[in-house]
């Protein structure tokens, strides 16, 4: 009997309904509609605001038309993300976990079973890639893409520099006897005045919070109601799972986070999403992050426009069954300057 391998329908069938845990700044900041590009590079367009006001004149005088403010269209081709796997035939000739002692599934069940568990995990480590580069847009307004075979490459979303802060000497909040909570007040009026939008967000490092929270201010300025709903809620964030973020209250419609999620590294070592002293302050109806995807070039995709492009097939000589899935993502702010960055330590 020939050896039937999956196709693409079917894996993507099985690899899009599941659920990836965590993605605390992915769901909250780019959240827009997916834009999938037919071509390897994606684009976008970079709008100027336009604050000027219409000029007096008499009303006997023409009207002066104004030069248009125009925008600028960026583009850039993204590196590609290739989970890969080998399937593992002695996995599936052995009894899985929890089933009836002596086996009750044929190996074809096991191997269907084994093959979720693959898409399970390449959808994953697709995820958390997306989340690092999240959490590096809303630090630094740009993101680095580098691999061992993708030279290193810097997209710059132009964020006002204003809105990245380090805080020195006495003006770190470790070095506070108080004042923090109006600080962080400042901070939430220079975004709303410099992008137009009042901020909704702020996330905490825990090492951030805890200054924070040492301001003597805090207990009357600070609405700990926890009653309500939220956006983490909302997002289907469960309190007290790992990865998820924390509630801790409110400063008027400003809903305040502590997130500590972390993720292995290519080289092996854990690393934090939100380094130490981290603030992220944000409104992220204004930012408009928007998930995008490039072309997978793979003859066998067909050359379309889709954010993953899983594939399974077999090697001849050593015989090997494999399964990969293939992605190009980049996430892009509309508005970059909706957020800011402090680092507060």
């Amino acid at each position: 009997m020939a050896f039937t391998l999956y196709d693409t329908t079917e894996l993507l069938a099985v690899i899009e309904p599941i659920r990836v845990p965590g993605q605390f700044l992915r769901a909250l900041f780019f959240s827009a509609t997916p834009i999938l590009f037919d071509t390897p590079d994606v684009k976008w367009d970079r709008v100027f605001d336009d604050l000027r006001i219409a000029p007096f004149v008499s009303p006997y005088a023409p009207g002066k038309p104004s030069q248009d403010k125009g925008f600028q269209t960026e583009s850039f081709t993204p590196g590609y993300l290739k989970p890969l796997d080998r399937v593992d035939p002695t996995k599936f000739s052995k009894r899985r976990p929890g089933e009836a002692i002596g086996g009750s599934l044929s190996l074809a069940d096991r191997r269907d079973l084994m093959m979720l568990d693959y898409m399970a995990g390449q959808k994953k480590k697709l995820e958390r890639r997306d989340e690092v580069m999240a959490a590096e847009i809303l630090r630094t307004g740009r993101v680095t893409i580098v691999g061992e075979d993708y030279p290193l490459a810097i997209v710059d979303f132009a964020r006002d520099p204003a809105m990245t802060k380090v805080l020195l000497g006495p003006a770190r909040w470790t070095q506070m006897a108080g004042g923090q909570v109006a600080m962080l007040e400042g901070w939430l009026d220079d975004v709303a005045t410099l992008v137009g939008a009042a901020p909704s967000h702020v996330v905490f490092d825990k090492k951030a919070w805890a200054p924070f929270v040492a301001d003597p201010a805090f207990k009357t300025r600070i609405d700990l109601t926890t009653g309500q709903s939220t956006s983490a809620v909302n997002l289907g964030f469960q309190p007290g799972v790992p990865g998820s973020p924390v509630y801790k209250g409110r400063i008027g419609t400003v809903e305040l986070y502590v997130y500590n999620d972390t993720y292995e590294d290519v080289d092996g070592t854990i690393k934090q999403l939100l380094p130490d002293y981290t603030v992220i302050i944000g409104a992220p109806g204004a930012f408009e992050g928007t998930p995008t995807y490039g072309a997978i070039l793979d003859p066998e995709a067909g050359y379309i426009a889709t954010p993953w492009f899983p594939k399974n097939w077999i090697d001849q000589n050593p015989a090997a069954e494999w399964v990969m899935t293939q992605s190009a993502p980049l996430p892009i702010p509309k508005r970059a300057n909706a957020t800011m960055c402090v680092t507060v330590g």
